[in-house]
């Protein structure tokens, strides 16, 4: 695994409760000049309050950033940003600051031995540059070791509390399938072989072979030149409407059949069609697996909206319209 796709795997925890460390990286690259953030917010205003706990410019901006990246000299970022995304942003920024305070009144916590593994197994995949690169950004590990553990007490708080809310149902389960079969119907499939080698001359020898009744198999693994012919040019089953067009004329083709020599950019091909697999749709046990996750992802959505409404009713939340008119993202 590389440093971009460790961040990347990091991206998906933090997205979580969108935290603005993900100004970290898109693509290894710093999202914005750290140097030009300083100059920014010379004065730091707070724009609302949950429950006493802050939310400043400085928080919103970061958090814009994550969201919509930019990239420091890059003129196709102009656009001004609206208030009612600014509003939008702002709530996501309550979300968080909810989570962490019911976290905190759970009584959950976050070792600082787990924010350490993390932090090593980010640090590990991503190099011997690691720090290097977050002291290019002007971040220090610490100040990244406590963006993971807010993380991870969100994604504990959020976990415990889905823990409470009924599981679905089978009859649900069955409803779901009963009202959406399209969804289950899986296309025809295709088990295709390939012969692949550089010249028509070959390619003819090769049909001779083949006409002698010799193995396709055999023969793939002797003169096919990609990866698959160390496998006898077996390459799997191909669903029908996922067919490559060098692969098309597989339609016509009865199992145990051979094409004839077909030319292609990346050399000249002989196909074997090996087997079908009819169209079908998946039984109520095959589909049921992913149905029930389907519908424990949209339950789990939904009760985290409403979860979320129920604190900030309870909480005392203070916004601060003018002072977010005032943020400035350039």
């Amino acid at each position: 695994m590389t440093g971009n796709d460790t961040f990347k795997g990091v991206a998906i925890i933090l997205l979580k409760r969108c935290s603005w460390f993900l100004v970290l990286v898109v693509g290894g690259m710093c999202l914005f000049a750290c140097g030009k953030e300083a100059t920014l917010f010379k004065k730091e205003k707070v724009i609302a309050k949950v429950d006493g706990a802050r939310i400043t410019n400085r928080d919103l901006v970061r958090y814009y950033r994550s969201v919509v990246p930019t990239i420091p000299g890059d003129p196709g970022q102009k656009d001004p940003v609206t208030q009612d995304l600014k509003k939008s942003l702002l709530e996501r920024l309550i979300d968080d600051k909810l989570l962490l305070i019911q976290a905190a009144k759970s009584g959950i916590t976050v070792s600082d031995e787990e924010v350490q593994k993390l932090y090593e197994g980010i640090a590990r995949d991503y190099g011997k540059d690691f720090k290097t690169y977050l002291k290019s950004l002007h971040l220090t590990p610490e100040a990244w070791k406590k963006a993971l553990r807010e993380d991870l007490l969100i994604d504990k708080v959020i976990k415990r509390h889905m823990r409470t809310i009924q599981d679905v149902t089978r009859k649900e389960i069955e409803t779901y399938y009963n009202a959406h079969r399209d969804e289950f119907q899986i296309p025809m499939e295709y088990h295709i072989a390939q012969i692949v080698v550089p010249s028509r001359k070959l390619a003819e020898q090769v049909m001779e072979e083949l006409k002698k009744g010799k193995e396709f198999q055999k023969l793939a693994k002797r003169f096919s030149i990609f990866p698959e012919g160390k496998r006898g040019g077996d390459l799997g089953f191909w669903r029908e409407d996922r067919l490559p067009e060098e692969f098309e004329m597989v339609r016509q083709m009865r199992v145990g059949e051979v094409s004839g020599i077909l030319h292609s950019p990346y050399g000249y091909h002989i196909i074997k069609l090996e087997g079908l697999k009819e169209s079908r749709i998946l039984s109520l046990k095959e589909a049921g697996p992913r149905i029930a996750e389907k519908l424990r992802r949209e339950m789990r959505e939904k009760e985290k909206a409403r979860w979320l409404e129920e604190l900030k009713k309870k909480a005392h939340i203070v916004r601060d319209m003018k002072a977010l008119e005032d943020v400035s993202f350039n």
